[in-house]
């Protein structure tokens, strides 16, 4: 035979067994009966791998069409042959120990529709929240006032989930003012000022934005839409030509160059921004003009990932093409209010309605699914820019459209204050929280309140690791799982940018210290830890916090790359407060701060090397109430001058309270104390994270075992030394050091150590 035919052959004669059902391991082959040798590729490592081995998706998730390509080599002749297999999902082994009772009011002659969701706590302890089947219908129509009792089942099992609904002759949802108690200084009032790193991290970024080819962030869109792409080079990674998510690092682009503007001024970048919307626009009025597009539609790719959403087209043959909406969405927005782009917000607007003209014609049981479905329904917070638009327009349609992303697989058990977190996809549902306070500030209706605040009480207090950053494997994992959880991928940085506007909505309404506490630590451990040090706009997406590894920085134009454009211009947006007569000093970062209602300054320094030792000083005339946060490592430790000399203060909710007829050139001097200290792991307390101030602290070694030291004998300022003039500590005796993380770059280092 020819090398042909011997390859054709062999061809023939690979037979992979029935690939319409895979539950178990294939038997790939490396060698043809005939002699051709044999070499795998597959679509989906994660799913199959290139050897044969097959890990079924969880229960729930959905199973998975994934494409396995032999290629067949003998003597001169190459062919391939491509097998589409069909992995199915796990079965349903969970042991049940309690399904929650589902209880609601319901209105009289109004359509009930059934959570999609009951929260469940298993036989090994976990509480999650698991899909019901409601016998054929999602919905009940209340004919009589009353107690009506309905009964479903969990899903693949035959274990019944009880719901009693209280029927009354009318429903009033609770109304509560949307007013906030305190409002950002939003629109450049703050800059930073003075040397520091959240300065240097935004001037690489600038750098950066300033290089990039805006044809090149617009020819997946203009391709789309049949328009000239003007030889612009191809988009990498996520945004590849053929990538199902392509036109999301444009919206996350949009929004940086929005932020950078609004941060530095500088006008270059609001020309770029024009450029872009304007495109934009051509774009959509493109789409508008070809046959089988509705108006208002914009994207990088055709209407058909949304029609395959629809019949529940699984993950990875369509990606999230809501997720991909909404960052195109925000990013508009933020070029119309902080960029002042004018025509962005009509651009918005039609995309708004081509959403509700979509959507509001779905059954509710369609959509329940849709935004059930793993990946393929993640939406990110179309919730969220959909209010905006509403309290920016007015239009009825666009709050109606945001509460058509309701998702009861996290809204029903948050209602209910229960942690229901584990096993949920992290960065899908933290935007929904986002987007559930967005609803509130549009509507006013202290349901969604309520969800977005136990989110965040839930995230913040159970699932969070010492840097602040959530997740691992991007997943939620048990409350408290956190020594059980260090691996090479916690801490998606994508989670923490939305925990971080989302802990800045909740401190406008109830401004509590432990807000800014919280934002503190992840905006100075996680997110300034995350950008590469080189003005070439990557940043990390997993921040490992397994022992030895280190920090991979991305530019392949993944989410975290996307969010990571935007991180370092926010550093502005939580540093100051006010309300009508009071200044709030939450974060300590050299900046200006223009209080243009009371015509006054205040410019805040920051110690290089004590992060606590602050000055504050007053530009012009006022009375006026200053509260200055007491962080929450002082330990209520603190000294406070006003002109150099002692001044009488009141503590109060975490802050210090200065009221007073301000002068120019006050000057006001805190030095809140930092300590070293040692924060152990809730769930093992032998497991432990050094930090000083508000930084948390690396070891740099290259060691996969956790160090030991002997914190149970030894205070840990007796252990460690500081190098003068600097953050980093030495160990006595010892050639290790530790520094704050976000002066690491490419180094592996340990974040949490054993205590001996």
């Amino acid at each position: 035979m020819t090398d042909q035919e011997i390859v054709a052959k062999d061809m023939e004669g690979v037979y992979l067994g029935n690939l319409n059902t895979v539950e178990f391991d294939l038997n790939l082959p490396a060698k043809g009966t005939n002699g051709s040798t044999i070499i795998w590729e597959s679509g989906n490592d994660s799913i199959v791998t290139p050897e044969g081995k097959v890990f079924r998706p969880a229960f729930g998730k959905g199973s998975r069409d994934v494409q396995l390509t032999a290629t067949f080599h003998y003597g001169e002749a190459v062919e391939q042959k491509t097998y589409l297999v069909h992995v199915l999902e796990e079965e349903n082994n969970i042991k049940v120990k309690k399904v929650y009772p589902v209880e609601r009011y319901a209105e009289l002659g109004k359509t009930f529709y059934l959570p999609g969701f009951a929260v469940i706590e298993t036989e090994n302890g976990k509480t999650v929240a698991h899909s019901v089947d409601w016998n054929g219908s999602d919905s009940v129509l209340p004919e009589c006032t009353g107690d009506l009792y309905v009964e479903g089942f969990l899903k693949g099992t035959k274990i019944p989930v009880p719901v009693t609904l209280h029927i009354v002759e009318k429903l009033d949802h609770e109304i509560i003012s949307t007013v906030p108690s305190v409002r950002a200084f939003q629109q450049g009032e703050v800059i930073l000022k003075g040397a520091s790193p959240f300065l240097e991290a935004q001037k690489r970024v600038k750098s950066f934005l300033l290089k990039v080819n805006d044809d090149q962030m617009l020819v997946n869109f203009r391709r789309a839409a049949g328009l000239d792409t003007l030889g612009a080079p191809e988009m990498i990674g996520w945004d590849a030509p053929d990538g199902l998510l392509r036109g999301h690092t444009t919206g996350h682009y949009l929004s940086a160059l929005a932020l950078c503007y609004r941060a530095t001024r500088d006008k270059k970048i609001r020309k770029k921004a024009e450029y872009m919307v304007n495109a934009l626009e051509e774009c959509q009025k493109a789409f508008e003009s070809q046959p089988g597009y509705h108006p208002g539609f914009l994207s990088a790719y055709s209407e058909e990932q949304f029609d395959l959403l629809e019949v529940y087209t699984p993950y990875p043959q369509i990606w999230a093409p809501y997720y991909t909406l909404h960052k195109i969405l925000a990013g508009l927005l933020d070029c119309s209010q902080f960029a002042g782009v004018k025509n962005a917000l009509e651009i918005a607007d039609k995309m708004g309605d081509w959403v509700y003209n979509r959507l509001s014609v779905l059954p509710h049981g369609q959509r329940a699914k849709m935004w059930g479905m793993y990946i393929a329904g993640e939406f990110g917070g179309m919730n969220d820019v959909l209010s905006q638009l509403y309290i920016l327009t007015g239009k009825p349609s666009h709050l109606a459209a945001a509460k058509l992303f309701d998702n009861d697989k996290l809204f029903y058990p948050m209602e209910d204050e229960i942690d229901a977190l584990d096993e949920m996809h992290a960065n899908q549902h933290i935007p929904q929280a986002m987007g559930a306070m967005r609803i509130f500030e549009a509507s006013g209706e202290k349901r969604y309140y309520d969800i977005a605040s136990f989110f965040w009480d839930s995230v913040r207090k159970s699932h969070c690791y010492a840097i602040g950053g959530t997740g691992e494997g991007e997943m939620f994992h048990e409350p408290n799982r956190i020594a059980g959880q260090l691996s090479k991928n916690t801490a998606e940085t994508c989670a923490s940018y939305n925990m971080l506007k989302l802990t800045r909505e909740l401190y406008c309404y109830r401004p509590a210290a432990v807000y800014m506490d919280y934002y503190e630590r992840t905006m100075m451990n996680h997110i300034l830890s995350s950008g590469d040090s080189k003005p070439n706009g990557a940043s990390t997406y997993f921040m490992p916090l397994a022992p030895g590894f280190s920090k991979e920085f991305d530019e392949a134009n993944s989410c975290c790359h996307g969010t990571g454009l935007e991180n370092h211009f926010r550093y502005v947006e939580s540093i100051y407060y006010h309300d009508e007569d009071t200044l709030y000093v939450n974060l300590f970062v050299p900046s200006a701060a223009d209080w243009n209602e009371k015509h006054v300054k205040l410019v805040q320094s920051v110690s290089k090397n004590c992060p606590g030792d602050l000055t504050l000083r007053i530009k012009g005339n006022a009375d006026f109430t200053l509260k200055i946060r007491i962080p929450y490592w002082s330990r209520n430790c603190y000294s406070l001058l006003v002109n150099e000399n002692e001044e009488k203060f009141r503590v109060e909710d975490g802050y210090l309270v200065l009221q007073r007829n301000w002068c120019n050139q006050d000057s006001v001097q805190v030095v809140f104390s930092s300590t070293l200290r040692v924060e152990p792991a809730p769930d093992d307390d032998r497991i432990v994270s050094l930090a000083y101030g508000p930084y948390v602290l690396a070891a740099l070694t290259e060691s996969k075992e956790f160090l030991s030291m002997p914190f149970k004998d030894t205070p840990v300022q007796e252990l460690l030394v500081q190098k003068p003039g600097t953050l980093e500590f030495r160990v006595k005796g010892q050639d290790i050091s530790f520094k704050p993380l976000y002066q690491i770059h490419y180094e592996p280092y340990q974040v949490y150590i054993k205590k001996g």
